[in-house]
């Protein structure tokens, strides 16, 4: 079936990781301070030959890069362990999490999948959605504290999927309901970091 052509309208629903810390923007779990944004932009390595001199005659895809960015309205251990992803729990006594610290300096930040959905479409219709395999924040952390509505600036930059294979498609993101790589077991998405645990808390 075709896909229908719709005029580009509104704010998106951003669904972030899978599970107990998936995190949905969605106008009822969480709420965004301003509307998200998506841009994809692919490498090239250039091509030039002597007989063209410096005039590029062929470009090759490289790569990816990709960020996902969100305006977070509200703030609590979810959220800034999404905007900081280099943190680790600090446990009290009885397991619960009383904060937040730095991690331990080569630690792997923490990868998770990310769908933007627009929000005038019905959940069940995805032909219009984008999946991010896996994204993780690699940028820093800022709180502004005035007498003014604040937000919390989270930017996901989009790294390979868990199981990636150089030589295929599909390594990186998809755009509609069919994801490309359903039948293919991809670990955790975990982003890379083993078995996707969190590191034990020196203060546990």
């Amino acid at each position: 079936m075709a896909e229908n052509k719709e005029y580009i309208f509104g704010i998106a629903d951003i669904e972030i990781g899978e599970g107990e810390d998936k995190i949905n923007f969605d106008g009822k779990d969480y709420l965004q301070a301003e509307g998200g944004s998506l841009s994809l932009t692919p490498s090239y390595a250039e091509i030039t030959v002597a007989d063209f001199g410096e005039t590029v005659v062929q470009r090759r895809l490289t790569g990816w890069e990709g960020q996902v960015t969100i305006s977070a309205a509200q703030e609590d251990a979810k959220i800034l362990k999404l905007a900081l992803a280099s943190t680790e729990p600090i446990t009290s006594t009885d397991g619960g999490e009383e904060g937040a610290m730095d991690a331990r300096i080569g630690s792997k930040p923490q990868g998770r999948r990310v769908r933007v959905h627009p929000r005038y479409l019905p959940d069940s219709v995805r032909e219009m959605d984008w999946v991010i395999y896996n994204a993780a924040a690699t940028e820093g952390f800022e709180r502004a504290f005035d007498a003014e509505q604040g937000n919390i600036e989270i930017t996901l930059n989009m790294m390979p999927r868990e199981g990636f294979n150089a030589s295929e498609p599909g390594n990186f993101f998809y755009r509609g309901g069919t994801d490309p790589n359903a039948d293919e077991d991809n670990g955790n998405d975990d982003g890379g970091n083993g078995d996707g645990g969190e590191e034990e808390s020196p203060n546990s």
